[in-house]
């Protein structure tokens, strides 16, 4: 992901990663503390959705992924390396259980693409 801050471009590995850590984990930007991976936080996603072997992050975002959509709390899947990613049956299941659990938005993201699932609230997108 983007983060200004660093002037760290999306889709690129972050200069500050150590290859098992943050280097910079004590001083990270507030982009970065608030930034929560799905994946090591929700016991239920099993190890094929780690990022590294789904090609999807799974993260809990303040703000929606598209200026059109009001921003709020939301459930947002990032193809790492291409929509393809999604294809998966694990990563349907995921953006599923997501959709089913309601209480917030869902979206998926592929670069410029944003697509959004469910709209919280019980609601599926339409």
């Amino acid at each position: 992901m983007e983060i200004a801050v660093l002037d760290k471009p999306a889709g690129i590995l972050c200069r500050h990663n150590t290859g098992t850590a943050c280097g910079i984990y004590p001083e990270r930007p507030e982009a970065c503390a608030r930034w929560h991976c799905l994946w090591r936080k929700i016991g239920a996603l099993p190890d094929e959705l780690r990022p590294d072997r789904s090609g999807v992050m799974f993260s809990l975002e303040t703000r929606s992924p598209t200026a059109e959509a009001p921003d709020e709390a939301c459930i947002v899947g990032r193809a790492v390396e291409g929509a393809q990613a999604f294809d998966s049956w694990e990563v349907e299941e995921a953006f599923a259980m997501f959709a089913r659990e309601g209480s917030l938005p869902v979206w998926k993201v592929s670069g410029r693409d944003v697509i959004l699932v469910s709209r919280g609230g019980g609601n599926p997108a339409r």
